[in-house]
């Protein structure tokens, strides 16, 4: 007979773990960050007033040499936004940019005193932009190339990890500058057929007799043009630009930032129907000249209703989609 023996318990399978050992490449690698990271500055009182002066004299000037070198492609971005009011909402970029940079402020990784390359290479680029555009007469080119300077300027003064923190904020810029003539009709003509079938349809609801043909829009006998300007393209830039802005705020996953991202379509050709609508039901009840007001605040009105949309939307799918916490007991062990 078999004596049983006690006090043990059966222990399933385990599987064992090994630890893989770093190669020479990947060590030397790690040794490499650490030291880039090492050299870093943090922004703290103390460093903030011991290098006051020279981060008062480089924003200087980084300042007057933008207002020298790009002076004139300022003053013609300005004078779009205010003669255009699809293009109103470039007064606001620059304010949001800084709104980026502030929101991430908590992120920032230190600025390296060193000098580095990467801010030469991205200056130098800035310049040739530039310069094919001045020669090839392309406005956008020189409204673009403000990119990569102030991204040069961040790179060469505060290292390269301050230029991928600050990249958000620096990119976001692009959206002050108009879309080339060239893509705008493009894809505009494309886009009238489709803002006139729309807003033929809700004019439809709404009570009017309303037929769209071609680019016309037909009430009664009132006969209403959808323009390439009226195509809903140039709200597509300031609806997308208010999409990117509350992507780089909110800290969600992929999915999230990806359906804002998504809507920014729908989004365009609804405010943009809204936009036609209003217009063609001006111009039927009231005389031309308060129509023609009407017509001229309506584009700066899509504007705030852009923002509302974008707005809305990333208000409903945060509390639709509610991201899952798992939480796992600290006496819980986890077999590998």
């Amino acid at each position: 007979m078999k004596s049983a023996k006690f006090g043990k318990k059966k222990r399933g399978p385990q599987r064992q773990v090994l630890a893989v050992a770093e190669t020479p490449k990947k060590a030397n690698k790690a040794n490499k960050a650490k030291k880039e990271v090492a050299r870093l500055i943090p922004i703290t009182d103390e460093h903030l007033r011991q290098y006051a002066w020279a981060i008062a004299a480089s924003v200087a000037a980084i300042f007057l040499l933008t207002l020298i070198l790009y002076g004139k492609t300022l003053r013609e971005l300005e004078y779009q936004w205010r003669t255009e009011a699809d293009y109103s909402h470039g007064y606001l970029i620059p304010f949001l940019s800084l709104g980026i940079l502030y929101s991430r402020r908590d992120t920032f990784p230190g600025f390296d005193a060193r000098l580095h390359w990467l801010g030469v290479v991205l200056l130098l680029f800035a310049g040739l932009i530039k310069t094919i555009g001045l020669v090839f007469f392309m406005e956008f080119l020189e409204g673009w190339s403000i990119v990569p300077w102030l991204g040069g300027c961040v790179a060469l003064l505060l290292g390269p990890r301050a230029l991928a923190w600050a990249a958000p904020a620096v990119l976001f810029l692009l959206f002050m500058v108009p879309l080339p003539f060239q893509v705008e009709t493009l894809l505009s003509w494309k886009l009238q057929s489709l803002v006139t079938i729309l807003s033929s349809a809700v004019l439809r609801i709404l009570g009017f007799s309303a037929v769209s043909e071609g680019n016309t829009i037909w009430i009664g006998q009132s006969q209403m043009l959808v323009e390439e300007a009226c195509s809903g393209l140039r709200i597509f830039v300031g609806m997308a630009a208010f999409a990117f802005f509350w992507v780089t705020l909110i800290r969600r996953a992929w999915i999230d930032k990806f359906v804002l991202i998504a809507s920014v379509i729908p989004l365009s050709l609804i405010a943009n129907c809204v936009r036609s609508v209003i217009v063609c039901i001006s111009y039927y009840w009231f005389d031309v000249r308060l129509a023609n007001r009407i017509h001229d605040w309506a584009g700066i009105f899509m504007i705030g209703l852009a923002a509302s949309l974008v707005w809305m939307v990333k208000q409903y799918w945060e509390r639709l989609y509610h991201p899952a916490w798992v939480s796992i007991p600290a006496n819980r062990s986890m077999v590998l």
